[in-house]
């Protein structure tokens, strides 16, 4: 039993169940904070500019912000106050390498800007030309209140910001830390397990919990999460997609030996993704087996997702590691 306790995997299982579990018991008090913030500084000019007024910025936000959106602050959180003693935990002390476990190398060479922009070629690109597929399909057609700005800005933060973080967690430090316990290919199915889990363990779209303020709205919250589990589609279509995404991520983190090709792939998919959803507005008249409204569910999105996966397992097949 204790065997089990101690074993990568149970630990992460464990640090994922916390981490939801203090969003749910933070969320409301989160969300009455913003509140307040929100109403001592309101009414708001149209997107106050951060720089004149990080305060009142972030009142703004605050003020715009559903239920959903603080859960997952709340969750952002609580994964990063428990992400060092889950590190710490990790490390076997027999081990020099664990000695500075927060440092990834990150290759400050040419290769490593060739591999950046491979990777963002790849991902943004096979993208792209699946949402060129379905304008053609007549799936999805520009959305009139479209600003190239706007939509930039949106897409470029968490391209840059969620993709660094979160390559620098998953394929930098948990693979590091797994690998010294278990078989490449184990470490990449498992970790890629991890990975979809935590993204796919997110509130539904148009989720609505009925009192914000109340102490038990996170857990009602994590009822609504619960339930996509129950929708066979939901899961075997977005989970199966991010599991992938995660694998493709691990693959080449373990053919390269460095981040870089995967924080391109990374970045490419997710700026890709949030200039889209501005871009284009859903005809509602595609097969929802095909395309189920976003370029993260569905046959076609799985396709090129695959595409771009068999592309790098052909590119990188020889690659020495």
């Amino acid at each position: 039993m204790n065997r089990i306790v101690q074993h990568e995997l149970v630990k992460l299982f464990f640090f994922i169940l916390v981490s939801f579990l203090g969003a749910a018991i933070f969320a409301p008090h989160l969300y009455a904070w913003g509140k307040d913030l929100a109403a001592s500084h309101g009414p708001f000019l149209e997107n106050p500019s951060f720089w004149d007024s990080p305060r009142v910025w972030l009142a703004e936000k605050c003020d715009s912000a559903k239920f959903p959106r603080y859960f997952n602050r709340a969750l952002m959180g609580c994964a990063l106050i428990l992400l060092f003693p889950l590190i710490r935990s990790l490390k076997s002390a027999d081990e020099k390498s664990n000695k500075q476990p927060l440092k990834q190398g990150i290759n400050p060479n040419s290769q490593g800007w060739k591999d950046l922009g491979l990777g963002i070629l790849l991902s943004a690109g096979f993208l792209t030309l699946l949402v060129g597929l379905l304008y053609q399909l007549g799936w999805v057609e520009t959305d009139p209140d479209f600003k190239f700005t706007k939509a930039f800005q949106k897409a470029i933060t968490p391209a840059i910001i969620v993709t660094l973080l979160e390559e620098w967690l998953f394929r930098g430090v948990l693979y590091d830390v797994i690998k010294r316990k278990l078989s490449t290919t184990k470490t990449i199915i498992g970790l890629s397990l991890f990975f979809a889990t935590v993204h796919f363990l997110s509130p539904p779209d148009g989720a609505k919990v009925e009192d914000p303020h109340h102490a038990l709205a996170g857990f009602e919250m994590l009822g609504l999460i619960g339930q996509k589990f129950l929708t066979a589609a939901s899961f075997f279509g977005e989970f199966l997609t991010l599991f992938i995404v995660g694998a493709t991520l691990a693959y080449t983190r373990h053919k390269t030996g460095k981040l870089w090709l995967a924080i391109g792939l990374h970045a490419g998919w997710i700026f890709a993704f949030k200039f889209t959803n501005r871009l284009t507005e859903s005809t509602e008249i595609s097969s929802k087996l095909m395309y189920n409204d976003n370029l993260m569910d569905g046959l076609l999105p799985l396709l090129a997702l695959l595409l771009t996966a068999g592309t790098l397992f052909i590119l990188l097949r020889k690659h020495p590691h």
